[in-house]
């Protein structure tokens, strides 16, 4: 092709005709400026397609951390709720002795709890990786403005929950004889009295439900539903 239009251009200077020669110039560079918008367009179409894929991907990773969280967070609701019964009949001063004998758990109320670690993969991903899809897609700017939230209200707390906790231990470790022989499940009447008798007990249930029942079960529950709101979301957009 470029052998052929080489020789029109010969035999156009040959023949001293310029104005035609000009003309065929002109033409020629329009074709040039042609093929090079056709690559250029191409090229943007290709790069369209790999962002495409790229948001893609990381929305299925997204999918996927989701779902794990809401699997730990449904985990972690049901057993607090299995165990608020105690915590209201502890507040409401009816336990008894026998109540304590015969539910192990309801002698360790307030010195354990599942932890949650929320998964970031995918959000980091989306965080990373900048398109310009991203930046007016609002499901990805529903996203990142829902783990910005969610990051905060689920962690901000966690240290007072974790010092309670630690707390409580040591307030027991420290000033009563009993601990040894309680914590290794050797004999727990003497913490059953305790807990029965001192309202050092009962104002430590009260400030560990406050912590954990009251404030935070909500935030979970909070990002529950959020979460699966956005699963839909993302699902329904995969299938697309």
């Amino acid at each position: 092709m470029i052998k052929f239009f080489r020789k029109i251009r010969h035999r156009f200077l040959s023949e001293n005709k310029f104005s035609k020669y000009l003309l065929y110039a002109i033409g020629e560079i329009i074709l040039v400026v042609i093929g090079i918008l056709i690559a250029l367009q191409i090229n943007n179409w290709n790069q369209d397609r790999l962002q495409d894929q790229v948001l893609i991907n990381i929305n299925r990773i997204i999918v996927e951390d989701l779902k794990n969280d809401i699997a730990d967070i449904d985990l972690i609701l049901r057993t607090k709720r299995e165990k608020e019964v105690y915590f209201t009949k502890i507040l409401k001063g009816e336990m008894t002795r026998e109540d304590y004998k015969q539910c192990r758990e309801c002698k360790f109320l307030i010195v354990g709890s599942l932890d949650l670690s929320i998964e970031k993969r995918g959000y980091n991903l989306l965080n990373n990786v900048s398109t310009s899809k991203m930046s007016i897609d609002s499901l990805s700017v529903k996203i990142v403005q829902f783990y910005t939230k969610q990051l905060v209200e689920l962690t901000v707390d966690n240290p007072l929950r974790e010092n309670d906790i630690e707390n409580n231990i040591n307030h027991w470790k420290e000033n009563y004889t009993w601990y040894a022989a309680f914590i290794t499940q050797q004999n727990s009447d003497s913490f059953i009295e305790y807990a029965l008798n001192d309202p050092d007990y009962t104002n430590r249930v009260a400030n560990y439900y406050l912590l954990n029942y009251t404030i935070y079960i909500p935030l979970l529950e909070t990002f529950t539903t959020e979460a699966k709101s956005i699963v839909n979301e993302l699902e329904l957009a995969l299938e697309e």
